[in-house]
């Protein structure tokens, strides 16, 4: 029977009075004096407070008064917590010392003996004395259960009952067949096993794994989770072992229901158990890894072989089937993780194998069971279910809101394969359904369950963009019959075609249920080993390219406006007829479609600018119906950009060409009326935009616009009428210029006050004074200057002030060295000791290094940098006179040890801690390798070793490089045979130069 639930009591209080505080007393005094109660030994892996418990019942005390005898401060207890059947001490080292004391053990037996002995130091309301805290939850305390009563009484000779920290396997007694049940607000129940012999069996197959399987701890923690998952699900009709095994396990009087919750891991522990040595054997994962076929799984069928074994080990044929159609779950996740892990076998991706999420973890006890006492005798009922730990409300509520857009979204377009940046109704639901496929396996059940039920492939191991496609597909399969992959799809468009024909040639290495999904439109494997490309007759598409063409000049007048990225009613016209333009000046575009083209438009590809053609079918617009007059600045078109325009093309008339001439002429700008425009505008009278018009002028008429242009044509036009554009002349673009002149004499005050502080003009670039950026402008007058002498220009006039205020202010080297030469030349100035030959200052500080490498360097120095280094004391004398550094080459040096070691061995893949002769050749090696992933091309000294070992950097581990070469080297040892078998049994993974590595040695035929 469950046992009953004894009254709590509050061990913080004073919980006693006076006779307490004289038992109390009374127990230290027999302590102290030897004790007639005897020694208590604590049981292996006990709890503190059963411990306790068992030591106030030799003393014939109640645990409440022996946690005041031990706790006692001041004549006053100092316990923190409540007292609860399931609850758990901790205990500082005085209240330690006093339980020694008491049971006559010696702090380190207790150690030992009791785990939470020493795992918290308490604090007490009391300054000092001893304390203790009192604990429970299986959040707070380790998994326990009671202690086996036989082999409790046999050890204490007492049959007082015990409480002890139970790992998975320790649950079963298998010398007396008990199973040491965990109920929370209980110290737990003893439940005899004499009519279920399977579960003890199944404790030694457990013992067996832990014992062969470095990861069968791991493997029985996944393991549980997935057996919990199927305990939650509703029974299927074949199940006929479980009912059975909690039938026969059920103590009298027991509520069936209530047994069914709280013997949840006892039912399921052998069928635990056998799973966990499936997903631990590295035979089942490879034969798992080797189905999926590199392809992240999308349901559990996928993988036939670990379904079969299970079902097998399990004694369940009916299991598979069940398990086929599963998409989410803990079992799911693990193969999931382990595809996922053996395609990137970083430590990081393989600790996520054994990781069980906390919504696929089995729900704990105290959230199912009642813990209050029962009412008039009766076993504690299941209560109501409290929401899962770690998922907080308000996520609900957002999931719950993004199902609803989800389900909205589905209706309209009939499927969920949202693009990311996708925003309907003004709901990211794209971004929504992007971060639930990234953390699809760690979802709860009830979630993955909701959108399954919408949509199946809302989270396909594919992209949304083929299953949008597939979509398009399908309604064209229901809108238009069925496709004709052998024909080359000729009633789809040509991208949907295009993306089919692509879907055949690429069938073998689809994912199974991609494969299927192409199969349901008709397209099996024999459809797509016949399927033709969607081929587009040249002829077809450059007549409805030409069509665009012609629709486009309809519209338009003409085709320069036509821009790269035009488009036109969905074609992309603007890259066709660049593509056009580009074989005519190329003189590769055949005459039929010249003519084609030059039929819609004469101009659609000009000798000249297009923006030319664009701004003249913009004048010509402008020009429609009127007559030009130049004389006042064209000032009767209603477009003054186009006015602009007409205007610089009187100003440069005789420089077009002649057919842009004719162009003009036909809108009536002859040479005659771009001559007498610029003779206008060079004899007409500067007129005052400030003189007020005449009171009599009528404003709206031509006549007195052109007897008064200046009334009419505002501010720039009167300007530009009156004074003629004057001729470009080469001139640097500051310094000439009056409006600049304020501007350059700032900058030359801020560089004056510069070189006052600091003796040169060497400034960095990102360096400002005074608020001024100074740095940026002298770099940018060093780079015009630059240019200028590059070109061949003289150097521009305002640059001598500068040159005035430091003559080195451009030099021909590296600013960076002036700055130092100047740093040099203050510290010689200051009178600070300077010797190069001697090494001072030393080669650690700024000037040192500077000095050092001048002298180094001396002969490869512009002659007047070493006429300023002969300044200070370094001449060519005193630079030759330099110590050679005395650390030889590092990479020559390596170099010869690779070399000397490939000779030896015949590869380049040591150990990283080998050390050659004295050179850490393995650590300088793996330094090259993770260089080499770095670089885009290798480096000089990488380019050498792949001459010395082609493979001493491979694409995959160099972990199986080693193997490899210890493989060549000894073909026969037993350790190289097996790894030989493994790599015959994951050939398809293997990259094709491993292969071809293994086949050419030898060391494996295929």
């Amino acid at each position: 029977m469950a046992p009953q639930h004894p009254p709590r009591a509050n061990a913080a209080g004073t919980a006693g009075g006076g006779d307490e505080r004289t038992a109390a007393s009374s127990v230290l005094v027999t302590a102290v004096a030897g004790g007639a109660a005897g020694r208590v030994a604590p049981l292996r892996g006990e709890l503190t407070l059963s411990f306790l418990n068992r030591l106030a019942a030799r003393y014939h005390l109640g645990l409440r008064d022996l946690l005041a005898a031990v706790t006692e401060t001041d004549g006053r207890q100092n316990v923190a917590g409540m007292l609860y059947p399931d609850s758990e001490i901790h205990l500082n080292a005085q209240a330690r010392a006093r339980v020694s004391t008491l049971s006559r053990v010696t702090p380190q037996v207790l150690e030992r003996a009791l785990p939470a002995w020493t795992r918290e130091e308490p604090y007490g309301r009391y300054k000092g004395g001893p304390v203790g805290r009192l604990l429970r939850g299986e959040e707070a305390v380790a998994p326990w259960g009671p202690a086996c009563p036989a082999c409790c009484a046999a050890r204490t000779g007492r049959r007082v009952p015990a409480r002890r920290y139970l790992t998975p396997q320790e649950r079963v007694c298998a010398r007396h067949r008990y199973w040491l049940l965990f109920l929370p607000g209980t110290s737990g129940l003893p439940v005899p096993l004499g009519r279920s012999p399977e579960v003890t069996a199944a404790q030694r197959r457990h013992a067996r794994l832990l014992h062969r399987s470095p990861a069968g701890a791991q493997a029985f923690e996944v393991a549980r989770a997935i057996t919990g998952s199927w305990w939650d699900q509703r029974w299927a009709n074949e199940e006929q072992r479980w009912p059975a095994r909690l039938e026969t396990t059920r103590p009298q009087d027991a509520d069936l229901g209530w047994w069914k919750v709280a013997a949840r891991d006892l039912i399921t522990y052998p069928e635990t158990v056998a799973v966990a040595r499936v997903l631990a054997s590295s035979h089942w994962q490879q034969q798992t890894v080797t189905q999926a076929r590199g392809h992240l799984p999308y349901r559990l069928g996928e993988m036939p072989a670990l379904l079969a074994e299970l079902a097998c080990r399990l004694q369940r044929p009916w299991l598979a089937r069940h398990l086929a159609t599963v998409t989410h779950g803990p079992l799911f996740t693990w193969a999931h993780s382990l595809v996922r892990t053996r395609a990137a076998p970083a430590p990081a991706a393989q600790r996520t194998l054994w990781k069980v999420h906390s919504s696929h973890r089995p729900r704990p006890l105290s959230d199912l069971l009642a813990q209050g006492p029962a009412a008039d005798g009766e076993r504690p009922a299941p209560h109501v279910i409290k929401r899962l730990r770690g998922h907080s409300l308000q996520a609900e509520q957002a999931f719950h809101k993004g199902l609803g857009q989800a389900h909205a979204y589905h209706q309209e377009h009939d499927h969920l394969a949202v693009p990311k940046e996708d925003v309907p109704h003004g709901y990211p639901l794209g971004q929504w359904i992007a971060n639930l496929r990234t953390s699809h396996t760690r979802m709860p059940t009830h979630r993955s369950a909701a959108l399954h039920a919408l949509y199946p492939w809302w989270n396909a191991p594919w992209s949304t963009v083929w299953q949008r496609t597939w979509h398009q597909a399908r309604d064209h399969v229901q809108a238009h019959g069925p496709l004709q992959p052998a024909h080359g799809f000729p009633t789809t468009s040509y991208s949907l075609g295009e993306w089919l024909y692509v879907q055949c040639t690429r069938y073998p290495g689809l994912h199974p249920e991609q494969q299927r999904l192409l199969a349901e439109i008709g397209i099996d494997t024999a459809a797509a080993a016949a399927a033709r490309p969607r081929r587009r007759s040249m002829k077809a598409g450059a007549e409805e390219a030409l069509a665009h063409a012609h629709s486009y000049t309809a519209e338009h007048g003409h085709l320069a406006q036509v821009g790269v990225t035009t488009v036109h009613h969905g074609y992309p016209l603007g890259r066709w007829l660049a593509g056009q333009r580009s074989k005519q000046q190329r003189r590769v575009l055949s005459p039929e479609r010249q003519q084609a083209l030059h039929a819609i438009d004469p101009w659609w590809c000009p000798p000249w600018n297009l923006r030319w053609q664009r701004n003249y079918h913009r004048a010509r617009d402008a020009a429609a119906g009127r007559i030009l007059q130049a004389e006042n600045g064209f000032d009767d078109l209603a477009d003054s950009g186009a006015a602009d325009w007409l205007w610089r093309q009187c100003a440069t008339y005789d420089e077009l060409h002649p057919e842009q001439r004719q162009l003009l002429a036909g809108i009536g700008l002859t040479a005659e009326v771009a001559r007498s425009a610029r003779e206008h505008a060079r004899t007409a009278p500067t007129r005052s935009a400030a003189a007020p018009a005449p009171e009599t002028e009528d404003k709206t008429s031509q006549a007195g616009k052109g007897t008064d242009s200046a009334a009419s044509t505002g501010r720039r036009r009167p300007r530009r009428a009156a004074e003629p554009k004057r001729p470009r002349e080469p001139r640097s673009r500051l310094g000439h210029r009056l409006d600049l002149r304020p501007g350059f004499d700032t900058a030359l005050a801020h560089a004056r006050a510069w070189h006052a502080e600091h003796g040169h003009l060497a400034v960095p670039r990102d360096t400002r004074h005074d608020g001024y950026p100074l740095g940026m402008w002298l770099s940018s007058q060093r780079n015009r200057a630059k240019d200028r002498a590059r070109r061949g220009l003289p150097p521009s006039p305002h640059l001598a002030e500068l040159a005035a205020i430091d003559p080195g202010w451009n030099p021909s080297w590296n600013t960076e060295w002036q700055r130092n030469y100047h740093r040099a030349l203050h510290h010689i100035t200051a009178g600070e000791p300077f010797a190069p030959a001697a090494r001072i200052p030393a080669p650690s500080t700024v000037i040192g290094a500077w000095t050092t490498r001048a002298c180094l360097k001396y002969d490869q120095l512009h002659p007047d940098q070493q006429h300023l280094l002969n300044a200070i004391g370094i001449t060519a004398q005193t630079a030759h006179q330099w110590p050679p550094s005395p650390r030889p080459r590092p990479h020559a040096e390596a170099l010869h040890h690779a070399r000397t070691w490939a000779s030896e061995h015949g590869h380049l893949c040591p150990p990283i801690k080998t050390v050659h002769h004295g050179f850490p050749l393995g650590q300088w090696l793996n330094r090259q390798r993770e260089l080499a992933k770095k670089r885009s091309s290798p480096s000089p000294t990488q380019q050498t070793l792949a001459t010395i070992d082609p493979w001493w950097n491979p694409p995959w581990p160099i972990l199986w490089q080693r193997t490899y070469h210890r493989a060549q080297a000894d073909p026969h040892h037993p350790a190289t045979r097996q790894w030989l078998q493994n790599q015959h049994r994951g050939w398809p993974l293997l990259h094709p130069d491993q292969q071809r590595l293994l086949t050419t040695t030898g060391l494996i035929s295929i």
